[in-house]
């Protein structure tokens, strides 16, 4: 363990320390490298259907726990807003010089975090060791917040396989006397590294920068848009509007009652027209759908020299480069995708809410094929994905047969 020489902590207790009771100490770059892998592996775990209570990502390495599949992690979001709270909340009493800044806090959490020139580190681990990507992704939910998939915040971590040394050496960075943290102040803390977390922000190298606007010069400059808008708006001689009554006593209609029909099977839909061209095919998340809005309901259309057909796809990502949508020569159109609906826990401000019913597509990949009415020429083919959810292709007829071909549609 290193700790900084006599010099620089005498230059550090010289620094005012009105906002913590007792002296901070100054931290070198492994003290630094040592408080993101105690607090990201400490207070982080990943979240199992099946474990109660959850474990911390450090204690599963500590205890030698086998590894883990998608499979068994349940598909719940936490916010990366949340996450840099929770890192500055827990070293609000440390010295400066132990919290690193924003930027290298995401490079840590993309493990891409570069080693110190000048020292040699004691540990060379990284958020991506305890929460691989593949298995905790990070992405961006609903299209507001970032956020890594499958992982759960433990407030009071358990002790009893940490070394002494390494809860000693914690305290005393941190300023800490308990490790237990509330979860409510830890998730809202303020830390004053960028001004405003859920909204977009510019990015280099996909990295975050820190934006120079404050809270309260956001929210004076959104205050006099509304201001200047409802002036626009608003008439300048108000008109006094008549109320009007509506007399209910000669209602004679009473309780009503209206029939909706039953949805489609997944076997109606893949009802074969004939033995080489089923109509619909489905596999993935969108196979193994309940009733509600369908993922890959399909419209054709035809005129005399072009198809057109339009697919329900709710729910789907069309911006993260994994959609496509290819057309063959033999007027096979195959549509892939992730479906980001259906989850089994949702996130809503400051509340979580589970989800009893899911009659949406459960969230994952899927494939979605059928056939048009006959052969095409896929090299004219034009293709919109709406925000309604809709796709939209036309592809003109196929004129002279050529030999096999596809186009791949992205988003």
């Amino acid at each position: 363990m290193e700790q900084s020489s006599p010099a620089s902590q005498s230059e550090f207790a010289q620094e005012p320390t009105n906002s913590t009771p007792k002296a901070r100490v100054g931290a070198s770059t492994n003290d630094q490298r040592f408080l993101l892998v105690f607090i990201l592996g400490s207070y982080f775990g990943p979240d199992l259907r099946d474990e109660v209570p959850h474990k911390s990502a450090l204690q599963r390495a500590v205890m030698g726990l086998p590894p883990y599949t998608a499979e068994q992690l349940v598909a719940s979001v936490f916010k990366l807003s949340e996450i840099e709270s929770i890192y500055y909340y827990a070293l609000r009493n440390a010295h400066p010089s132990a919290r690193v800044k924003l930027q290298s806090l995401y490079k840590f959490l993309q493990g891409h975090l570069a080693p110190p020139v000048k020292e040699t580190l004691e540990d060379m681990r990284q958020f991506t060791a305890f929460f691989p990507h593949h298995l905790h992704r990070h992405a961006r939910y609903k299209g507001t917040y970032k956020v890594v998939e499958s992982m759960v915040f433990i407030h009071d971590p358990e002790t009893s396989y940490m070394k002494p040394e390494d809860i000693e050496r914690f305290k005393r960075l941190s300023g800490l006397s308990e490790l237990a943290l509330n979860w409510e102040d830890a998730r809202s803390f303020q830390h004053g590294q960028r001004s405003d977390r859920d909204e977009e922000r510019q990015e280099i190298r996909g990295h975050p920068l820190i934006v120079t606007e404050t809270i309260s010069e956001r929210r004076k400059r959104k205050k006099r848009e509304s201001q200047l808008e409802l002036l626009s708006t608003t008439s300048p001689v108000p008109v006094p509007q008549k109320e009007e009554k509506v007399d209910w006593s000669n209602n004679k209609l009473g309780a009503t009652m209206l029939l909706l029909p039953a949805l489609p099977t997944v076997d109606q839909w893949n009802a074969v027209i004939n033995a080489a061209k089923p109509s619909i095919v489905l596999s993935g998340t969108a196979a193994v759908r309940q009733s509600g809005p369908l993922i890959g309901l399909v419209d054709i259309g035809t005129c005399e020299d072009a198809y057109l057909f339009r697919t329900a796809l709710p729910g789907v990502k069309k911006d993260d480069g994994d959609f496509k949508c290819e057309v063959e020569c033999d007027g096979k159109v195959m549509i892939k995708g992730t479906t980001t609906t259906g989850e089994s826990r949702m996130f809503k401000g400051s509340r979580l809410f589970h989800m009893q019913t899911q009659y949406l597509c459960p969230p994952g990949a899927f494939t979605v094929s059928f056939y048009l009415p006959g052969p095409v020429e896929p090299n004219q083919f034009t293709g919109t994905f709406g925000s309604d959810g809709i796709l939209e292709g036309i592809v003109m007829k196929q004129r002279a047969r050529t030999g096999a071909a596809s186009l791949i549609f992205e988003s």
